[in-house]
């Protein structure tokens, strides 16, 4: 079987990779299957179409496997038919990595380091630095996507103030508490909900993101 990896950060350059793959199946009148649950991934990986089409699997969550599931699935992928799509929204691990058959095509991607010097610039007082980064990210990509990552970013940063748990590596933890340190709670909660009033006014026609980002940064980060 041919095995194909989809990983990385970059979430909107991930799906537009899965999306060319899955039109390209379609295409091929190949049968598409999607999966993300390791109790019957193998007896789904060996299923043969009943039509005699060339199965394509879609294969999610594989970081949520456990081990024994891998080795079985490894087995699986070198004896089986077709095409197997994995896609994760994060880096995989090198214990994943290595649990998969020889040969497998290895896709990356990865956020600009543009976008992270944003990210890590927007907090109280550096308003002008933020607004900069912004405004250089918007020549590559659609505000909407920054503004995607940037709720996000908001978002965690209130669980690093709050004490909540964050399913992060620890360098990436720590480094979200040292930020969320220069927030006060409130201030957080007022981005968080100054961000919700714009995703509703921006999906009503009411606002602009990237203007809106603008005044957001403004007021609040002054």
């Amino acid at each position: 079987m041919k095995v194909i990896v989809l990983h990385g950060d970059n979430e909107r350059a991930l799906n537009q990779r899965l999306e060319k793959f899955i039109e390209a199946a379609k295409a091929r009148g190949w049968q598409i299957n999607y999966l993300d649950s390791p109790e019957r991934i193998s007896e789904e990986l060996s299923s043969v179409s009943l039509f005699g089409q060339q199965p394509f699997f879609v294969i999610k969550r594989i970081n949520q496997w456990p081990l024994s599931t891998l080795k079985k699935v490894k087995n699986v992928l070198e004896k089986g038919e077709g095409t197997a799509v994995f896609y994760h929204n994060d880096f995989l691990g090198k214990t994943i990595l290595g649990s998969l058959p020889k040969g497998v095509r290895l896709e990356e991607f990865k956020l600009p380091r543009l976008i992270f010097d944003f990210l890590d610039s927007f907090c109280p007082g550096n308003a002008d630095k933020s607004l900069t980064l912004f405004h250089q990210i918007l020549k590559k990509e659609p505000p909407e996507f920054v503004f995607a990552l940037l709720a996000r970013h908001v978002r965690d940063l209130y669980w690093a103030k709050t004490g909540s748990p964050l399913p992060l590596p620890p360098w990436r933890a720590q480094k979200l508490k040292n930020q969320a340190g220069k927030f006060t709670k409130g201030l957080l909660e007022e981005i968080i909900k100054s961000l919700a009033e714009t995703d509703i006014k921006v999906k009503t026609s009411q606002a602009e993101v990237a203007s809106s980002l603008d005044l957001l940064t403004v007021t609040l980060l002054k």
